[in-house]
């Protein structure tokens, strides 16, 4: 059995999802987890099914031939076990060029790998601007403190909220 992990983008419309849905089950895939979403007017997706490795190419050819999709498949990597725990971090903001930047950089200087991360930029029509909002899903070593993690990314900006919740994702 192989895991795959599809990376899709493509013209949104209704029904593809089920044509996606369809053509796995149609060769013999389980759909195992995934993310999708409409960004800017395109469909864009991640998804991890399991496969017996005789119907993968089947599969590619199918996924392939779907108009107007873009279409990346890759070979599930093995994990291995680590010492972290995964916690969610959430960082709020007056939005402004670079904010992602700034943030990751400062994650990635406390060597953290990033699960998720999922944006928005919102109007604030209390205070005539944009609010940046941030949740990220991180695996944290175990011996990284996360209040100087927190005191870091606080550091970036004096307007920057920073909020951790302990998860078992």
């Amino acid at each position: 059995m192989k895991q795959l992990v599809i990376t899709l983008i493509g013209t949104d419309r209704p029904g593809l999802v089920e044509t996606l849905s369809d053509t796995v089950f149609q060769h013999h895939g389980s759909w195992q987890a995934s993310s999708l979403s409409k960004l800017a007017g395109k469909f864009a997706g991640i998804v991890q099914i399991d496969i017996k490795e005789e119907n993968v190419n089947a599969l590619t050819d199918a996924l392939n031939s779907i108009p107007d999709l873009n279409v990346l498949i890759a070979e599930a990597a093995h994990q291995a076990e680590t010492d972290t725990t995964t916690h969610t971090l959430s960082v709020t903001g007056n939005d402004r060029p670079g904010i992602v930047q700034e943030v990751t950089r400062e994650i990635a200087k406390f060597g953290i790998n990033i699960n998720n991360l999922e944006t928005d930029a919102e109007s604030a029509a209390n205070f005539g601007g944009v609010i940046f909002k941030a949740e990220f899903d991180l695996d944290i070593a175990n011996n990284i403190s996360l209040d100087d993690l927190g005191a870091a990314l606080e550091g970036l900006s004096d307007d920057l909220i920073v909020e951790f919740d302990e998860s078992d994702i």
